[in-house]
């Protein structure tokens, strides 16, 4: 998950025969107690074991802090993301 719909952006495709249209999930999301981190090389393994063990619920990974790039929020339980919105639109430069 991303805060950006920018960051969202650069995962997508133009949609196939919709003439440079695309589309994205705005998402509910509850994320209860996060893990936080700004490393650079998070060791995920340990990440995953934070959150399945119930200490944590998500991380939140500070790319932007670390590269200068996008906060990034990661759940392991789908169950905590609800697809509230489908978004198509057209890159705009």
């Amino acid at each position: 998950l991303a805060e950006c719909s920018s960051k969202s952006d650069e995962y997508t495709v133009e949609d196939e025969g919709e003439d440079g249209w695309r589309s994205l999930l705005l998402c509910r999301a509850c994320l209860g107690r996060s893990f936080y981190t700004d490393e650079e090389f998070p060791r995920t393994s340990e990440l995953e074991q934070l959150c399945s063990g119930g200490q944590y619920h998500s991380v939140l990974g500070d790319r932007e802090k670390a590269r200068g790039t996008y906060r990034e929020i990661i759940v392991y339980d789908d169950n905590q993301v609800y697809p509230a919105y489908i978004c198509h639109y057209e890159r705009v430069y």
